[in-house]
């Protein structure tokens, strides 16, 4: 085979394992609760450096705890914005499957209001399994 010819070839097949493919629709969901989930993360350490220094209850420890109740509250609010889009769009492709992405629906919004809270395991877990159940249901079409 010519060098000009292998080279093209080359190039092209790592261009294409390169290449991302679209994010599912699950993965997207998924997506908005991990950022939001980082920034909660994020903000509690700026909480916790703030108790170390100046105590619990200290004015700057409150400022502290309500920014980051403000930022995730923020971040949350936005993420149900695009989760809702996403929902109403995937709803009108797979309108067999409205059930399952309804209760999928659910449990994510519950999983990011408990995001603000952090009290996200449980709803994360609930929200996974929803999640899984959908997939399932996807793959057996």
């Amino acid at each position: 085979m010519s060098k000009p010819l292998l080279a093209t070839l080359f190039t092209s097949l790592l261009c294409s394992t390169l290449a991302t493919a679209e994010p599912t629709y699950i993965e997207k969901m998924t997506g908005l609760p991990a950022i939001c989930s980082i920034d909660a993360i994020e903000q509690q350490t700026k909480v916790w450096d703030v108790e170390r220094k100046y105590g619990e209850g200290s004015k700057r420890w409150s400022e502290a705890f309500h920014h980051r109740l403000d930022v995730v509250r923020t971040c949350v609010n936005d993420a149900k914005g695009k989760g809702k889009a996403l929902y109403k769009a995937e709803v009108d492709r797979l309108p067999s499957l409205k059930s399952e992405l309804a209760d999928m629906y659910v449990s994510w919004l519950e999983y990011l209001d408990h995001l603000i809270d952090d009290d996200r395991d449980a709803y994360r877990r609930l929200y996974e399994r929803s999640a899984s159940q959908l997939k399932a249901q996807i793959d057996s079409m």
